[in-house]
């Protein structure tokens, strides 16, 4: 049977508009399902960005002086002083540029924080081949990060249950420091997938979008609200 050119032609246009509806029915059940999580948890939709959130956020995530970032997706709620939020974020310079999504953050007059970014690893065995490869891919990783952030990695030979479990960058070493000194590592190290945590003055964030992290349970935004809870009060002063 021969099929005709034009004939194979609409059936791949077919195929693929299928396919994109597909993906904009997922999008949306997974956007309803996010809006749903957030009210339950208290939080309200936000409609125009939030300044005091903008200028924060831009704060950690903006890099250099001719590139910007894009907020969206924007939830909030207010606990007496303390602010909080649920956003996702983006370069609007950068082709792949998607840097959090559904990002929890506070501003917290209970913070006293230096500019810091923290991200845990996820476990393998460096002595393995597979262990092999992701030790040089993360040394790239490294390398290209520290020049991203515009911060220096801090690394803490003396205290090896931190550098074996997470990747610390800073603007100051001292204060980073001290910070790390003070935190409760053991209410991060116990979130199973890999979370990044960036913070500065009245402001954190948590991430458990990086690194690929696929979490069960902590898959919804529910769960999420819970361990950001505990990272939060880690961090306190």
């Amino acid at each position: 049977m021969i099929v005709r050119p034009e004939l194979l032609a609409l059936l791949v246009i077919l195929s693929f508009v299928s396919i994109v509806l597909l993906m904009i029915r997922a999008s949306r059940r997974r956007i309803a399902e996010k809006t749903h999580q957030a009210l339950t948890l208290g939080y309200e939709e936000v409609t125009s960005r939030p300044t005091q959130l903008i200028s924060r956020a831009e704060t950690l995530y903006k890099r250099g002086e001719n590139r910007g970032i894009h907020i969206d997706q924007v939830y909030a709620k207010k606990n007496w002083d303390e602010e909080f939020f649920i956003f996702d974020v983006s370069d609007s310079h950068e082709e792949d540029n998607q840097l959090g999504t559904e990002v929890f953050g506070v501003i917290s007059s209970q913070l006293a924080l230096p500019q810091f970014s923290l991200t845990t690893l996820p476990g393998f065995n460096s002595g393995s081949f597979l262990g092999g490869i992701m030790d040089s891919l993360l040394d790239k990783v490294l390398a290209y990060s520290e020049k991203y952030l515009g911060m220096k990695r801090i690394e803490f030979p003396d205290r090896p249950e931190i550098d074996q479990q997470v990747i610390v960058f800073g603007v100051d070493e001292s204060s980073v420091r001290e910070l790390m000194d003070r935190v409760h590592l053991d209410s991060i190290l116990r979130i199973k997938s890999p979370v990044h945590i960036a913070g500065i003055n009245d402001f954190l964030t948590v991430d458990f979008s990086q690194l690929g992290g696929n979490p069960s349970p902590e898959s919804d935004l529910i769960a999420q609200e819970r361990e950001f809870n505990r990272v939060l009060d880690a961090f306190k002063k």
